[in-house]
């Protein structure tokens, strides 16, 4: 028998390790959904996935309705996936210039295809994406969240735009 969602969050609350679990079970793949599509690889994904546990299990008291848990624990998946940016950004920051924004033609690729694009993004790119194309931030709210000018964030979205269908159009010719 499952566990409601209050039970899992008064079972955390209580360090109870079967709620603990109960409730990874429920939600961690929707977490490493999150932790993947920012990240460049499993490995960074994963480590985002744990350090979002962490604070979930560390911030459980502070959630007020048990019914949305969900969306709680989405938002701070999202928001560990963005500070873990953060604290990398400096190392990237150089790979932003000043090109045209070029659009991106409508593609069907299965989700690996995509996955796969995304990892070979920058962090800056993979950023902007996510957060503009994912997240549906608008380009003002996307570079708060980023630290940057609106105008950055076009750049890097205009960027990974044109690196993914770079990606994207040279797998289809390797087909």
């Amino acid at each position: 028998m499952s566990m409601s969602y209050a039970e899992m969050v008064d079972g955390c609350r209580r360090r109870n390790a079967k709620a603990q679990r109960a409730l990874y079970d429920e939600l961690a793949p929707m977490a490493a959904g999150i932790c993947r599509r920012y990240s460049a690889d499993r490995e960074e994904a994963k480590d985002m996935l744990q350090d979002g546990f962490v604070k979930v299990y560390e911030r459980i008291g502070s959630l007020r309705d048990p019914q949305k848990l969900r969306s709680w624990v989405y938002n701070i998946m999202v928001n560990t996936c963005i500070q873990h940016y953060r604290k990398a950004r400096h190392t990237v920051l150089m790979e932003m210039d000043n090109e045209a924004k070029e659009e991106t033609e409508d593609l069907q690729y299965g989700m690996e295809d995509i996955v796969r694009a995304l990892g070979t993004l920058s962090a800056v790119q993979r950023m902007a994406f996510n957060l503009c194309c994912a997240e549906e931030l608008c380009y003002e709210d996307a570079a708060e969240q980023m630290g940057c000018s609106e105008g950055a964030l076009r750049v890097a979205l205009s960027r990974a735009r044109m690196n993914l269908r770079q990606y994207l159009e040279n797998k289809e010719t390797k087909r």
